[in-house]
């Protein structure tokens, strides 16, 4: 598999383990599906898959996974801190390994297409398969939320891309596209104070004192009385981690506070590991090609 594709839906379940469980026992039933990870998030409320494999393999997880979803989750009594407008609230395709992100954008518009006619859900376009500006951006897309998303839909700039025109209470709607590999992850404040997290987030969103590309999600994780930021980067290339983390910390002066941990949401592009390593470490003159594993890779696919 030299070009890869993979997909990273997230559902609003974070808190059933057996019902996760039961989904990821299907999806690794589907043959030439490879399930990469399944992460759960019992403050947000959500489950983050990742799988890949054939075209075909992914469609049938996908439409498996989104079948087990919408008859599970009544999203009228969903409740979590994570902006969503759906039970199966974003489907992204992942362009990996050379893969054209045009690959990715038609696999997600045919998949889309299909979802809104077997599951009867509106389905919005987004990032690479965005048909208008105005969608490229999957928060302008998730304004208003779930409670919120049915008076959106009235507004007749909000159409669906695909599926019916009306918003459905129980299923909600859905975020099918195609993008570059995301960072998600969490960083923990050594405060359980909130408008800490809240300031933070407030200044790093901002576009003139902030990241452009990166989401900051101010929460509190009760059980372990702590603060916390769940942070999303777009592109890990133009704004490293580090520098996220730097610029966290930074803010957090004014609070007397710091971040005690930080932990990642699912996986995680090599690189941006990486440069965060060669950041803190001081290390120059330092590539990709130096790790031994990948070294010994490009050894092996050379001989195959």
């Amino acid at each position: 598999m030299s070009q890869v594709i993979s997909v990273v839906p997230n559902i609003c379940e974070g808190r059933d383990e057996a019902f996760i469980e039961s989904v990821k026992e299907k999806l690794e039933a589907v043959p030439g599906l490879v399930v990469l990870d399944v992460s759960m998030d019992q403050t947000r409320n959500r489950t983050i898959f990742s799988f890949t494999g054939r075209k075909e393999a992914i469609f049938e997880g996908g439409y498996l996974l989104y079948d087990a979803a919408l008859g599970h989750i009544d999203m009228r009594s969903h409740q979590g801190e994570y902006p969503r407008i759906g039970a199966v609230d974003v489907f992204p395709f992942v362009a990996l390994r050379d893969a054209p992100i045009a690959t990715a954008v038609s696999w997600s518009m045919q998949f889309a297409e299909e979802v809104a006619k077997r599951f009867e859900i509106p389905v919005y376009l987004f990032a690479e398969s965005a048909r208008t500006m105005a969608r490229r951006d999957i928060e302008h897309i998730r304004e208003g939320e779930y409670e919120g998303f049915a008076a959106k839909m009235d507004d007749p700039s909000w159409k669906p891309d695909f599926g019916p025109d009306r918003f459905p209470p129980d299923k909600g709607a859905t975020i099918i596209g195609a993008r570059l590999p995301l960072v998600n992850f969490k960083a923990y404040l050594t405060t359980p104070n909130e408008e800490a997290a809240e300031w933070v987030a407030k200044v790093l969103s901002d576009p003139a004192t902030g990241f452009s590309g990166v989401h900051f999600y101010p929460a509190l994780d009760r059980t372990r009385n702590a603060a916390l930021l769940n942070i999303t980067v777009g592109n890990f290339q133009s704004t490293p981690l580090y520098r996220i983390l730097e610029g966290v910390k930074t803010e957090l002066r004014r609070f007397g506070a710091g971040v005690s941990r930080v932990e990642m949401i699912g996986l995680v592009p090599q690189q941006a590991l990486l440069d965060s390593a060669r950041h803190y470490l001081q290390v120059f003159d330092f590539s990709v090609e130096d790790v031994v594993e990948n070294r010994l890779d490009a050894i092996l696919r050379d001989r195959s």
